[in-house]
């Protein structure tokens, strides 16, 4: 058996010369059978162990526990730490079943140890997990339902955690430690069924061993191990597609809906399951049913938006989808500045107004006699109106309700939500557009199109000018 355990951690290289490993021993047969599997093949290749116990406060005898691995400790001379716990009190605040709060409570202790004791060597966190593990998460991903990832069951090694005796099955556990008389501790609860994985454990599993097939958890085994490879190969190609097909902007990822069409079917969902996890920094609790979602999201109209864990938001755009924070979706709010009668009077005597707004830009305003003028300003962000048309006060603000444009010489109007929607200008960045306006008539969408209704002509008398300086755009 060691030999086996040795051909694979040699084939996933789990163990080299000179590591720090920390072992998670809670008295159990799996863990009992780590830690001796781990000193004899510390004999071929030398590496310190460091064992850690957590007593989770939630069984009378688990001070035994505690007591049975520090006396292995004591005899074998291994630094031991033992980490105690609340486990129920703690599951109750945080809103956890004890189950995640226990492991949480495990990899936060074992880390802890790790970064505390290792001192710059190279550290990794040894667990016990079996191949029957393996089948019973196989299993509980299948029936709660799952991707390939979930499918894959549980990795021989995941960043610093390694699992040494992922390749043994609890049979060949428990015949190891009777071969070698060696005492472990019992834990009753796992004979109950009150976890869905104890379910599996001890009544489908068992079934389907001993009606349908001896070697079902070798099986798989070897399943979750070519599954295994085959996410991996899905996620290198999930890589590409995010590259051609997501653009990260200011933490919202915009998704192109051509880009994304033009990727196997196969791969959409995963993309779009990454992309929501990195929206989220978080891959627990991201379902496929939030990825159908955003997918049939596709088929909506521009504007449409759901929402999804973590306080995200998925938003349809006119060219895909942008997934972010909620609050990124929020509308900004623009001050109305107000060019009165007063300031207007202050242009006509020939001082120039600057008005300073919310996005580190400002705008420079004057008059221009036509008499002085040549070429009409072309710029994008400079533009000429007739001054003598505008009648009452000018004002600089977000869009309103009712607000419209004249768009050809015979003055016909198009409402400004009209004109927004022509030119595919994005829902969420409409009112953080600045208008210059009179009344609802917009005079100059900025950075976008005139009223031509105040265009400069040869009957002018007056030119304002308007300059838009700063910001994103610098005209």
């Amino acid at each position: 058996m060691i030999n086996k355990v040795k051909a694979y951690v040699t084939k996933y290289n789990m163990l080299e010369e000179n590591d720090y490993i920390v072992a998670g021993v809670s008295g159990g047969a799996d863990s009992v059978c780590l830690l001796f599997v781990l000193m004899e093949l510390r004999r071929q290749i030398p590496f310190d162990i460091h064992v850690v116990h957590i007593n989770h406060g939630i069984r009378a005898e688990a001070g035994e526990d505690a007591a049975y691995v520090a006396s292995l400790c004591e005899r074998f001379e291994l630094p031991f730490t033992l980490v105690e716990e609340n486990i129920a009190h703690l599951a109750k605040e945080q809103k956890l079943s004890e189950e995640e709060a226990g492991r949480q409570v495990r990899y936060q202790a074992f880390y802890h140890v790790l970064n505390e004791c290792a001192a710059g060597r190279k550290g990794k966190i040894a667990v016990a997990h079996n191949s029957n593990d393996c089948a019973e998460t196989m299993l509980f991903h299948l029936f709660r339902g799952s991707g390939l990832k979930g499918l894959a069951g549980i990795r021989p090694v995941r960043d610093r955690i390694i699992r040494p005796i992922l390749c043994l099955d609890r049979e060949q556990i428990e015949e190891y430690l009777l071969e070698n008389q060696i005492h472990y501790c019992i834990d009753k609860t796992n004979f109950e069924d009150n976890y869905t994985r104890n379910k599996i454990r001890h009544h489908i599993l068992p079934y389907a061993c001993d009606e349908i097939c001896q070697g079902t958890v070798a099986h798989m085994t070897d399943a979750a191990e070519k599954i295994s490879d085959a996410y991996d190969f899905l996620a290198d190609m999930v890589k590409d597609a995010f590259a051609s097909c997501v653009r990260v902007e200011n933490k919202r990822f915009h998704i192109s809906y051509q880009a994304y069409k033009g990727i196997h079917r196969t791969l959409r969902s995963y993309l779009l399951m990454d992309v929501i996890s990195k929206a989220a920094k978080n891959r627990k609790d991201i379902e496929e049913i939030h990825v159908a979602q955003v997918q049939e999201l596709f088929n909506k109209q521009p504007g449409r938006q759901i929402s999804l864990p973590y306080g995200l938001c998925a938003l349809r755009e006119y060219d895909g989808i942008c997934i972010a924070n909620s609050d990124a979706f929020e509308q900004e709010v623009l001050p109305d500045i107000v060019i009165d009668e007063t300031k207007k009077r202050q242009l006509e005597q020939g001082e120039c107004l600057t008005i300073a707004l919310n996005n580190n830009a400002f705008l420079k305003i004057s008059l221009i006699c036509a008499d002085n003028m040549e070429n009409i300003a072309s710029k994008t962000y400079t533009k000429w109106f007739d001054y003598d048309k505008i009648k009452g006060n000018i004002h600089v603000r977000s869009r309103r309700s009712g607000d419209y444009l004249t768009i050809n010489d015979k003055y016909e109007r198009k409402t400004l939500k009209a004109y927004f929607i022509n030119e595919k200008i994005p829902k969420e960045e409409r009112d953080g557009i600045y208008l210059v306006t009179e009344g609802s008539h917009a005079i100059w969408i900025i950075g976008n199109r005139i009223s031509s209704y105040y265009k400069v002509s040869q009957s002018t008398a007056n030119i304002l000018e308007i300059q838009y300086i700063g910001g994103v755009n610098n005209g």
